[in-house]
């Protein structure tokens, strides 16, 4: 489980590694992120949003019916938003971008309320 508290951190995290996004450099076709973002993607890997059992082809399903995403649903796709680095590089930089993060912290702070 996680509390309000730790999804308010996990939206000011966000913001800051979003803000960032225009110091990402890009050296011989690899991506090197600035320290803020490799922290708040890192911290995806670590409680209240680590999930050790996460299943990475659940995540198109989650994320279509993120209404009614549960704890578990949301951890796992934290969980795999941190490991989706390493089958593609650059992939951070696409999900800060999108409405990914957005769409979960909106769900995790209405699952506070329950």
């Amino acid at each position: 489980m996680f509390s309000k508290s730790d999804v308010e951190k996990l939206e000011k995290d966000y913001r800051r590694a979003k803000e960032a996004l225009p110091d990402i450099e890009y050296l011989g076709g690899y991506t090197k992120y600035p320290e803020v973002i490799y922290k708040f993607m890192n911290a995806l890997c670590a409680p209240p949003w680590f999930k050790i059992d996460y299943d990475p082809r659940e995540v198109k399903k989650i994320m279509s019916n993120i209404d009614i995403a549960s704890h578990d649903n949301l951890r796992n796709v934290l969980t795999n938003a941190n490991r989706i680095e390493r089958f593609g590089d650059g992939q951070w930089a696409v999900l800060l971008e999108e409405d990914f993060f957005p769409l979960v912290i909106s769900r995790a702070y209405v699952l506070t309320k329950t």
